[in-house]
């Protein structure tokens, strides 16, 4: 992944880090060139739906799954990206429920596309 951002640097993804010694206001990571752009993450996990957003919940202690990929948000909106919202399947291991899963995955793709 790093030699991909890397590469990208010099004009592909991103004008550098938006910051320029010419015009100071400018701020860290506004350089990106794919304001354009959109992604979806599509994520699953064994955890269950109520694992999340939950401060009650021990492990992950409120956190939302997008709170999780939260590094991985970044690395997009750097390039100028605009999130879409997160497609998430719940309980894959212990519980599947795939026919639904792909339903809800299409449902969620006709909305947003």
């Amino acid at each position: 992944m790093d030699l991909v951002y890397s590469a990208g640097m010099m004009g592909q993804l991103c004008d550098g880090d938006g910051r320029t010694r010419s015009d100071p206001t400018k701020q860290y990571g506004t350089g990106g060139l794919l304001n354009d752009k959109r992604y979806i993450l599509s994520l699953t996990f064994n955890a269950p739906k109520a694992a999340f957003d939950d401060p009650d919940q021990w492990f992950f202690a409120g956190k939302s799954v997008d709170d999780l990929f939260w590094p991985m948000h970044l690395n997009f909106r750097f390039f100028g990206m605009q999130p879409l919202e997160t497609f998430v399947c719940h309980d894959v291991l212990k519980n599947p429920n795939i026919e639904d899963d792909l339903l809800r995955f299409e449902a969620h793709l006709e909305k947003h596309f």
